[in-house]
């Protein structure tokens, strides 16, 4: 598992590798606040960017459920 996320995390582009780094691998507690700072985006961009590299890291993995977008009715 650590050579298919080794793998994939290489073919995120800078900015969203950086934040999962920071976030995850590298800095274990520290805020978000505190990385964005460092980086120069605003806490915004940084949770939008580690939101959607979450995602691609979740969808190579095989880790992530779609759901079906169609509303069931319950009577």
């Amino acid at each position: 598992m650590d050579e298919v996320l080794e793998i994939v995390m290489n073919r995120l582009s800078s900015s969203p590798r950086e934040v999962i780094q920071r976030s995850y691998l590298d800095n274990e507690g520290e805020f978000d606040y505190i990385s964005c700072g460092e980086m120069g985006i605003s806490e915004s961009t940084f949770r939008r960017i580690k939101l959607e590299a979450l995602s691609i890291l979740a969808t190579a993995l095989g880790l992530e459920v779609i759901k079906d977008q169609a509303k069931e009715v319950v009577c």
